[in-house]
């Protein structure tokens, strides 16, 4: 299904902007549905018709006016993924990674290639794969507005909602119009630190969310980040860039740059957001039946609080007297466990063993 059915652009577009959706994470927390050759951000997890990615065009798409202002930073390997989902969007427009170095070393490539061709754009900075209600054009036209004013680094903080321990955290500090300076960046905190931040007010959830001008961003990379800066501008100068990335520092824009910089400011935005980080997610994503969540075919008797998803149409999953697990079927993969430690299947996916069996061809009768 083409763009144009779901939002028609143009409509509210911010002059001269560009829109960078960031799509190269693996999102081995929702394995077994999400894969390293098919990561969430593909994936249709609550069956609304579209992926996470391609809802994520959706939302910036109007803000962007054009598919040639949106740009999308992924892995090689996901290259193939993107054109599919995304048939609009220019392959010159695709900001590929030549292997996965976290977001920093991203960012700093997409900045430097729009910069090349557009200038000193203002240019927006987007996750591929999180949950996000209305309200959220305004919080951006809003943070464009401060950073092409400023020329501050602009992020957009998510009012909370309730005292989340599975997010990170800025205090809000002076008030400049529409934004507040950034006191400082918190780590995800435990969940008496949660109910304080909550209570003070003053913390906004840290969703990702960055708007600025490119020359500002690099100019401030130049200056906090130069073992990232030096070797990559050289690189990007002479065409080289797949040659020194696979040794560019692996770090994030958080502790590269935005807890380094004075320069960083925050917009509130009170619209609903979700990172939908794990499976646990899943219960903000889709509606419960009352008992369980359930994304498939289930019965259940003496069960609740459940989490229960199932690719194949021809499942169906039982549950009688268990409660608080995730119950996940994927072909000839099967995941239970319990909500408190959905965190762990990352590790869990390291496992020597569980490779094996993963790769292993499956016997047919």
């Amino acid at each position: 299904m083409k763009r144009s059915e779901h939002a028609p652009a143009g409509r509210g577009a911010i002059p001269g902007f560009r829109a960078v959706i960031m799509a190269g994470g693996q999102g081995q927390r929702f394995w077994p549905l999400s894969t390293p050759d098919r990561p969430k951000q593909f994936l249709d997890l609550g069956r609304s018709g579209r992926t996470l990615i391609q809802q994520t065009y959706d939302r910036v798409l109007p803000l962007a006016g054009s598919p040639a202002n949106v740009y999308v930073a992924t892995a090689r390997k996901y290259v193939g993924l993107v054109c599919e989902q995304l048939p609009d969007v220019p392959v010159e427009n695709l900001l590929v990674e030549p292997t996965s170095r976290d977001s920093a070393p991203a960012i700093a490539l997409a900045c430097l290639t729009i910069a090349q061709r557009h200038g000193d754009v203002v240019t927006g900075f987007f996750s591929s794969d999180h949950r996000i209600g209305e309200g959220f054009h305004d919080a951006i036209r809003t943070a464009a507005r401060v950073a092409a004013e400023t020329n501050g680094l602009v992020t957009v903080g998510i009012t909370p909602t309730r005292p989340a321990t599975g997010y990170g955290y800025i205090e809000a500090g002076e008030t400049v119009g529409p934004a507040h300076r950034v006191r400082r960046f918190v780590e995800k905190p435990s969940a008496r630190t949660a109910e304080a931040y909550l209570a003070a007010g003053g913390y906004l959830w840290n969703a990702g969310i960055f708007v600025w001008r490119v020359h500002a961003v690099l100019a401030e990379l130049d200056r906090h980040a130069p073992d990232l800066m030096v070797p990559l501008r050289d690189a990007f100068e002479r065409g080289k860039v797949a040659d020194v990335f696979p040794a560019l520092p692996r770090i994030s824009i958080d502790y590269a740059l935005m807890e380094r910089t004075d320069r960083a400011y925050v917009v509130p935005g009170s619209f609903e957001w979700d990172d939908i980080g794990d499976w646990v997610a899943l219960e903000r994503l889709v509606e419960n039946d009352g008992t369980n969540t359930v994304v498939g075919r289930h019965v259940g008797r003496d069960a609740s609080g459940n989490i229960v998803y199932t690719e194949d149409d021809g499942d169906v999953v039982v549950t009688l007297g268990v409660h608080d697990l995730v119950i996940v079927k994927r072909g000839h993969a099967l995941l239970l466990v319990h909500k408190d430690r959905v965190q762990e299947i990352k590790d869990l996916l390291a496992d020597e063993r569980l490779k094996e069996l993963l790769n292993e061809p499956v016997a047919r009768g």
